[in-house]
Order: C-alpha cells, then sequence, then structure tokens
C-alpha cells in the first residue's frame, strides 16, 4: 500500500467516524474521549465484519470453481480429506448456496458475514418467493440467525431426514473421539455385522423371488377367472361348470 493509499484510507476512516450516529443511550454519562474510542472501534468492527463477508463469498466461489470441474466423488473426497481449513459440510454448504444464490446476489459482504453457510444453503434450497424473501431480510439487517430465518423459509427437511442426519453427526464425533485402537475393533466389528446383513439380504433376495413367483401364478388364475366368467355371461356357461374350473385353479 503506497502513501497515499494509506492517506486515502485514513481520510475515509475520519469520514466514518465522524459520520457514525450513535444514539444517546449508547454515550450516556460518558466523556468525549470515550464516545470518541467507541465511534472509531465501532465503524473498524463493521470494516472488519465486511472482509470477513467478502471472504466467505470468495471462499464459496473458490471451492465451486473445484466443484465444477472435477466428478463428484473427487469433490466429496476433497471437503472430507482435512486439506480445507473448514469441514466437509461447511465447504459442501458454501458451494450449494454460490451455486443457488449467492453468485447472483446483491446482497452486501457484511450481511454474508452475520448468516452461518448452514442457513446460507438452506436458503437456497427452498422455493423462489422464501428465497427473495429471506435474501430482502437479509439486505435490510433482519433475520440473521437461524431461528429467524427458519420462520421464513421453514423445515427443508423431512422428519426422515432430519434423522439421518443427526445419526452421521453423531457418527462423525464418536469417530473423532475414538483412539486408534477402538477404530480398529469397531471395524472388525463393523466386518462381521456386514457379513451377517449379508446373509439376512440374501434370504430375503430368495423370498422377494418366491412372492414374485406366486403372484404371477395368481395373476394368470385371475385372469383365467375373468375368462371363465366372461364365457359365462356370454356362451350360457353353467354356474356349476365356473365353480369347478375356478376350484381348479386354486
Amino acid at each position: 500500500m503506497t502513501s497515499s493509499d494509506i492517506a486515502s484510507y485514513d481520510q475515509d476512516l475520519d469520514s466514518a467516524i465522524d459520520g457514525l450516529q450513535l444514539s444517546r443511550a449508547c454515550t450516556n454519562k460518558l466523556s468525549p474521549s470515550q464516545v470518541e474510542n467507541m465511534k472509531t472501534n465501532v465503524v473498524l468492527a463493521n470494516e472488519a465484519i465486511a472482509t470477513a463477508g467478502n471472504a466467505v463469498r470468495a471462499s464459496a466461489g473458490a471451492l465451486y470453481e473445484i466443484k465444477k470441474d472435477v466428478k463428484n466423488k473427487n469433490w466429496t473426497a476433497l471437503t472430507e480429506s482435512g486439506a480445507l481449513q473448514m469441514s466437509g459440510r461447511m465447504a459442501r454448504d458454501l458451494v450449494k448456496a454460490y451455486e443457488s444464490w449467492i453468485r447472483d446476489s446483491d446482497v452486501p459482504d457484511e450481511a454474508l458475514a452475520r448468516v452461518s453457510a448452514r442457513v446460507l444453503a438452506r436458503i437456497g434450497s427452498v422455493d423462489a418467493g422464501k428465497r427473495t424473501h429471506a435474501i430482502n431480510k437479509i439486505k435490510r439487517g433482519e433475520g440473521y440467525t437461524e431461528q429467524d430465518l427458519t420462520k421464513i423459509i421453514g423445515n427443508t427437511k423431512s422428519p426422515v431426514r432430519r434423522q439421518i442426519d443427526d445419526l452421521v453427526a453423531q457418527a462423525e464425533k464418536k469417530i473423532k473421539a475414538s483412539t486408534n485402537e477402538d477404530k480398529i475393533n469397531q471395524f472388525e466389528k463393523l466386518i462381521m455385522e456386514n457379513v451377517n446383513l449379508e446373509g439376512k439380504l440374501e434370504k430375503q433376495k430368495e423370498l422377494n423371488n418366491e412372492l414374485q413367483q406366486q403372484n404371477k401364478k395368481l395373476d394368470k388364475n385371475n385372469k383365467e377367472l375373468i375368462k371363465l366368467l366372461h364365457q359365462a355371461a356370454t356362451e350360457g356357461v353353467s354356474p356349476a361348470s365356473v365353480n369347478e374350473a375356478a376350484a381348479a385353479l386354486v
């Protein structure tokens, strides 16, 4: 940064401080120096929030460039590899939000910094009307918390999806807290459970095949019965003959 850039920044900072209006409750019984200190640090804090929001947008954009250039399995592997300085879920949420609305949105950077990646992604999952409502709330400085936005966009997860996500989160937490020995023991246990499940699956497949054969037989019998009833109605076949033929099909 050149000296002229520094001078320009200082001038902008002084202008922002001078133009900042604080409520009487904020400055009540404060000395002039305390008021000046408060105003200065409010401006600096707001700048930092805007910088953080810009970082959120830039990070989401960079991750999106990766995802669109590789296969999904490579992308998923990257998010779980530990190479990114964020959780895999956060990375995927940022990309989902970027793809669905942030990329084309004029939401201020400082607003993005106040909303979690999870909520940003959820906004992109709802219909256009609710999405616009949520984005407008964010632009106006309203509805930054997940609870606030949930009132607007609703709960986008089905009960089953929520249950699955909870189970996955619990499993991830348990794995992270496990020792290597625990992981080995758990792996061996999972192998045995997998073998047992495969055995049950084979039995279920056999049962399904048997049921399919029975269904085919029933379907064939139904067609024969319909044919007999039609003959009885059009050709004068006696009811006794129809009953005998139907009994033979069972």
